[in-house]
């Protein structure tokens, strides 16, 4: 997966040197996205669970959310580069079961059933290459692939010991990984490759507005999660899950009307051309 996204990166560069369209007038535009992220488990971004003969664990993504402002490079009438900067926050929901346990003849353990929330907060940085086909006058269908690096500024750690009626209680804790699925100095930043398709219907002077979807899958688990159960002098054998990361969203962009980047710099000469003529005067 890292190796196919350098060769979309290099690529995208490679296609921007050789592809320029002197025709064609460069753009520069930015604009605001807000991405709803939706949990699909034919698409891998659905439950996680971990199962031993004590206790299950059952992780479940919900509704989470992504937003920033994003900046596109047109250099050529059918291809652009897309980047940005993005605040992620995705919401899971973590369920902890353990059945009731004979211990004795004349003494059982209760069943156990604990319910939280947790959050993962990042900020992702994407590099893409899209490539736009014209349906109709003012309305483009656009898919674009490349790399998306993402940063994430903690660990997380959730428990529930000393807030139930019994001295039951588990530990959760999740550790952040880096590229190659380990914790180390790298443990803050990951990467995935993302996809995206859309529309957008661009306006004379109101800006573009866009309508699409992402799907990102990342190069390794971006997140180590443990789990134990516990009691007031009994501590069970910890479970481990590899959060993998992968999200899809619906998108919603719009662009701020942006002028060819050709015209501006025509506009700085005659103004450069007009100063020199007054200081020859």
């Amino acid at each position: 997966m890292l190796r196919a996204a350098f060769i979309i990166l290099f690529a995208s560069i490679g296609i921007q040197a050789f592809c320029q369209d002197g025709k064609f007038p460069q753009t520069l535009s930015a604009g605001v996205e807000f991405r709803p992220i939706f949990p699909a488990s034919f698409l891998k971004t659905g439950d996680q669970e971990a199962i031993n003969d004590e206790y299950s664990v059952l992780v479940s993504p919900t509704f989470g959310f992504s937003a920033g402002m994003v900046i596109r490079y047109g250099f050529h009438k059918r291809f652009a580069l897309e980047t940005g900067l993005s605040f992620v926050q995705r919401n899971y929901n973590l369920t902890v079961n353990r059945a009731e346990t004979v211990i004795s003849p004349t003494a059982t353990t209760p069943e156990y059933n604990s319910e939280t929330d947790f959050t993962i907060v990042g900020y992702e940085h994407p590099i893409k290459l899209l490539v736009f086909v014209r349906l109709a006058e003012r309305f483009y269908m656009n898919a674009a692939a490349g790399m998306n690096l993402t940063f994430y500024p903690s660990d997380i750690f959730t428990s529930d010991e000393g807030q139930n009626a019994t001295d039951q209680y588990f530990k959760h804790s999740s550790l952040r990984l880096g590229f190659d699925g380990k914790t180390g100095s790298d443990g803050f930043i990951s990467g995935g490759a993302i996809v995206n398709l859309g529309g957008e219907y661009r306006t004379k002077k109101a800006g573009n507005f866009y309508l699409g979807a992402t799907y990102q899958v990342p190069f390794a688990p971006i997140y180590r999660s443990k789990f134990q159960y516990g009691e007031t002098s009994y501590l069970s054998e910890v479970q481990v899950m590899q959060l993998n990361g992968s999200y899809f969203t619906f998108d919603v962009r719009y662009f701020f009307h942006s002028k060819p980047i050709a015209k501006k710099e025509k506009k700085k000469k005659k103004k450069k051309s007009k100063k020199a003529s007054s200081n020859a005067d």
